[in-house]
């Protein structure tokens, strides 16, 4: 198919490559949506692009991937307008497809250079490795990548604890650049065998360990917990706090709690920012608190919005069964321009539940895998997260949590205002949940399950990061070797 290249058909072949630059938008748009409910078009989306690019000249190849990437990031675009205004969001909806369109250049150009089987690994290397560099220096971690979408495929998902996410990135590029590459080399057997053999032992080998993962940790001991959210309108917010009218606020919460406990809870977990203290009436409130706490023999984890310094801080408090703060841990990583009135905390959050180590971290904190990897390495069984999240991102946040519980091994507990209240497991399932988006009072009681494992990546981190950059290093120099050896031969 030499498209571009016979003056015949020039028409039909216009039409293949906006049907293809359409099809692969409209599968980069549903699959990385904020829902996850079309995941399986992400294996589709990159493979039309693709194909037309290793018969098109380089212009027209970047032409057609940024056209088909910028249709993917559209789904976004109306979410970053309401967290980051106009311009921002503008700026990455068209950066992130000008990315692409390069990617996308440099593997056509390795393709059709090197032109074997080992080719197709071109694709997912130089994809994960750019993600890789965007997850280490963006100030919003992990938010932009692809590898969410896959969180309602648990199969594939499992690859994190050894790889962390990016384990997940490379396979859903992997496979359409195995398709692409295959089609490409279709005529020469020589070099296609290989390739339909790595690709399949490769795929095979991730799904069964997958399969395996989550048949796991199943009849693992359970605790009881419970989470809580109250109507989002009877939370106060901004600098005119009353804060003796705040002391209902918080019996409202210990009511709450109450009914929990009443339940079978042996821990409640509370959203992001749930109440404010200042020192005005720091004894009374954490009085409340810990008299819920005692009375009901229970752990309680609260986000509050800590006031009592010069500094105002976004926080956690970790009250025990006897009703004392064993934890006062505080948000370290903040939403940027959202949070600036906020002081970052600098460590992990650590405590006992029973005998058992837990921990606490909040909302935004779960962004930024090389941070949580500590709570992974502390051994951590689970982790409580109070957050807060943006009605329309309710799905995605959520996931993006419950993917650092499957790279390092931990269950998690989080309770979102304005966001989903999740119970997961060390394997990525969701075993219990609700919904607050709607700003409703919402209530979940389940169970959370008290096993760990101490995953590869916890251990080695971002080794497979790190191994794609050494990768796609390696391919361009194999691109300047053999130009330099085609330049002296002419």
């Amino acid at each position: 198919m030499e498209i571009f290249n016979q003056p015949a058909n020039r028409f039909n072949k216009r039409i293949l490559v906006v049907a293809s630059v359409i099809i692969s938008g409209l599968c980069w748009y549903f699959s990385t949506g904020l829902g996850g409910g079309f995941w399986y078009l992400l294996w589709i989306a990159p493979i039309p692009v693709l194909i037309i690019s290793f018969n098109a000249k380089a212009k027209t190849t970047f032409f057609i991937s940024f056209l088909a990437y910028l249709i993917g990031r559209l789904s976004w675009f109306s979410y970053l307008v309401t967290v980051a205004t106009i311009i921002p969001a503008i700026i990455f909806t068209i950066t992130l497809p000008l990315i692409f369109a390069l990617i996308i250049l440099v593997t056509r150009k390795t393709i059709l250079t090197i032109n074997t089987w080992y080719s197709i690994f071109a694709f997912p290397v130089f994809f994960t490795a750019f993600e890789f560099l965007l997850i280490t220096f963006s100030r919003d971690g992990t938010a932009g990548s692809i590898a969410y979408s896959q969180l309602n495929f648990l199969p594939v998902v499992q690859i994190a604890s050894i790889t962390g996410i990016l384990g997940i990135t490379f396979m859903v590029t992997f496979f359409p650049s195995a398709v692409a590459v295959g089609w490409h080399l279709r005529k020469q057997r020589n070099k296609l065998m290989p390739l339909i053999w790595v690709s399949l032992i490769l795929l095979i080998t991730v799904f069964v360990f997958g399969i395996t993962g989550i048949s796991k940790n199943i009849d693992a001991p359970t605790v009881t917990v419970g989470l809580a959210v109250l109507d989002e309108k009877t939370h106060q917010m901004g600098n005119n706090i009353n804060f003796q009218n705040e002391l209902q606020h918080i019996k409202n919460y210990a009511a709450e709690i109450n009914k929990l406990a009443a339940q079978g809870a042996k821990l409640v977990v509370l959203p992001e920012r749930a109440i404010n203290i200042d020192r005005t009436i720091d004894s009374s409130a954490i009085g409340i608190l810990s008299e819920a706490a005692k009375q009901n023999h229970i752990f309680i984890v609260t986000g509050y919005t800590n006031f009592k310094n010069k500094t105002e801080r976004n926080a956690a408090l970790v009250i025990n069964e006897e009703g004392n703060v064993v934890l006062d841990y505080d948000k370290v990583h903040l939403v940027t321009g959202l949070e600036s009135q906020f002081t970052p905390g600098n460590k992990i959050g650590l405590f006992k539940f029973d005998d058992v180590q837990c921990g606490t971290a909040i909302c935004k904190d779960l962004d930024f895998p090389g941070y949580i990897k500590k709570y992974g390495k502390s051994n951590s069984i689970f982790v409580c997260i109070p957050a807060w999240d943006f009605v329309v991102d309710d799905w995605l946040h959520s996931r993006m949590a419950v993917l650092r519980g499957v790279e390092n091994g931990f269950s998690e507990i989080r309770t979102a205002r304005l966001g989903r209240l999740t119970i997961s497991d060390c394997n990525g399932r969701i075993t219990s949940e609700a919904n607050s988006s709607n700003g409703d009072a919402t209530s979940l009681i389940g169970k959370v399950r008290l096993k760990n494992t101490n995953t590869f990546y916890s251990r080695f981190g971002d080794w497979f990061g790190i191994t794609n950059v050494v990768a796609a290093i390696l391919f361009l120099f194999i691109l300047f070797i053999k130009r330099i050896k085609k330049e002296q031969l002419s």
